[in-house]
């Protein structure tokens, strides 16, 4: 058995999961995060502001302490939108090697999207019919078209709900013309996913955690009382509406005082239901699931494939 520990640095956060692996598989015994709105004011200049940047390493030396008092054999860290594009994001990696030991991978877009989609595969049964993987991140959202054994199509778009704040700047309480200007930068960014969704024939949409844990622990609290942990759930349309609706309504004290918003997610949730509402307008699906696995998930099936054991059976 070995103790692996994967840090997603994320835009908005950075995640720490820390699971025991085997021959056989993988289970998490510990997760954290950590908000740090890394791109935050710097997505125009691409850049990383120095108090975001100090921010980001505050989150590795809490995520760094948990490794070692875990005890972990190895580590393996990612990042994504916002390192990938600040023009001094290969300095902030050089400096968390230097001052933690940790060693940061820069992903693509596309790697990012294939480690979400097998993230995803561990939550659930895709089947085989093709299925529409969507990841909103706050750099950037990832659409994959898969099944159970391969990948389509995938694309990853720099429509991150941290950036699209930046752009647009939305009131407390969402505006009509803030949510038309959304509309018009997604009906222009988001053509080749409709096509894509066409040719497909796709029928299910599959929100993989995020601001998707959010809308699942708003549709269940609200509709149940209680919040439901499961690998997978289905949302039923008619209660997305709802939120949507609730969410477009409310103002950010509303948001920030609702039981299953993390403040974290209070400024940006407006913006992602649109976004998701957007995506299930343009193609007629029949059905919205949310996957509590994601990239981080991904990863360590990636790293437990690639890792070497001795001869002799584990003790």
């Amino acid at each position: 058995m070995k103790k692996i520990a994967v840090i997603d640095c994320g835009t908005n956060t950075f995640n720490l999961l820390v699971a025991e692996v085997t021959r056989e598989g993988w289970s998490v015994i510990f997760h954290n995060k950590v908000a740090v709105k890394l791109g935050e004011g710097g997505f125009e200049e691409k850049i990383i502001h120095p108090h975001r940047f100090v921010r980001g390493l505050d989150a590795l030396l809490v995520h760094k302490s948990a490794i070692d008092n875990l005890e972990c054999d190895q580590t393996f860290a990612f990042a994504t939108s916002a390192l990938r594009e600040a023009s001094n994001g290969q300095y902030f990696i050089a400096k968390v090697k230097e001052l933690f030991g940790i060693e940061i991978e820069l992903i693509t877009g596309d790697r990012e999207a294939e480690l979400i989609c097998e993230g995803v595969r561990r939550s659930m049964d895709l089947g085989d019919e093709p299925v529409c993987i969507m990841d909103i991140g706050g750099g950037s959202t990832e659409f994959v078209i898969a099944n159970a054994r391969e990948i389509f199509w995938k694309k990853s778009y720099l429509l991150g709900v941290s950036r699209l704040t930046d752009r647009i700047q939305p009131s407390d309480r969402i505006e009509m013309a803030q949510l038309r200007e959304l509309e018009g930068i997604l009906h222009h960014e988001l053509a080749d996913l409709r096509e894509a969704l066409k040719s497909f024939q796709v029928s299910r949409l599959v929100g993989s955690s995020g601001s998707f844990d959010t809308l699942r622990a708003m549709h269940y609290r609200d509709s149940l009382g209680e919040s439901i942990i499961a690998l997978h759930t289905d949302i039923p349309l008619a209660g997305f509406q709802n939120i949507h609706n609730w969410l477009l309504k409310s103002s950010l004290a509303d948001r920030a005082k609702h039981p299953a918003i993390p403040g974290i997610r209070a400024q940006y949730m407006p913006l992602a239901a649109h976004l998701v509402y957007f995506v299930l307008g343009i193609h007629p699906f029949e059905q919205l699931t949310h996957s509590a696995y994601s990239l981080k998930e991904g990863a360590i099936h990636s790293i437990m494939n690639g890792l070497e054991w001795p001869q002799t059976a584990e003790a």
